[in-house]
């Protein structure tokens, strides 16, 4: 057996915690950084979608790359994903670890899933802090931001892709504090 075969301690944690799936929800409080990025990615590709909902309310980071996973999306642990942002944005106090401000489904940052998120995923500027007041409007700047690359969504997701413009659609116009914006692929 090579060193490459052999799983990291790291690894069989994250297996372990994901037999329990009530561990797992209450420990993700104290739960150590380092261990939100692999851990989500496998529940998020075992279709968890109990544990995939808490750790997106309780998302350490900034941004949500999702688009690196979007291949392994299916109706029950994206719909997860938006239960967890439906949560978020519909309390008036956020759990105290949760730093989410953008759901990212463009293709970018495969990084991020190796365990290894690094200074940009921490954004503390002005623009994406919940709830300031925005100087010009007078207004509350949103609280979080949907980037997406519609031909991505419809070609992963297909049936459900008409599902998720809805779901944009209505946040859109009956909750003011989102901020949705999709983007188109550059060519």
């Amino acid at each position: 057996m090579s060193l490459q075969e052999m799983p990291t301690l790291q690894h069989l944690a994250i297996q372990g915690l994901l037999r329990n799936e009530d561990l797992v929800i209450s420990s993700l409080e104290n739960l150590p950084t380092v261990f939100f990025p692999p851990l989500f990615k496998q529940a998020f590709i075992n279709r968890q979608a109990r544990i995939v909902t808490a750790m997106v309310i309780s998302w350490p980071f900034s941004s949500l790359p999702l688009g690196a996973l979007i291949e392994y999306a299916q109706s029950d642990n994206f719909q997860a994903v938006l239960n967890g942002i439906d949560f978020l944005c519909n309390q008036s106090v956020w759990p105290s670890r949760c730093r989410l401000h953008t759901l990212n489904l463009q293709q970018i940052h495969h990084d991020f899933w190796e365990g290894c998120p690094g200074p940009q995923y921490r954004d503390n500027s002005p623009e994406t802090k919940r709830g300031e007041i925005d100087p010009k409007t007078g207004r509350r700047k949103p609280l979080m931001k949907v980037l997406a690359e519609y031909t991505i969504l419809y070609v992963v997701l297909k049936d459900y892709s008409s599902f998720f413009m809805e779901w944009l659609k209505v946040r859109r116009y009956t909750v003011p504090s989102y901020f949705f914006r999709l983007v188109r692929k550059r060519k």
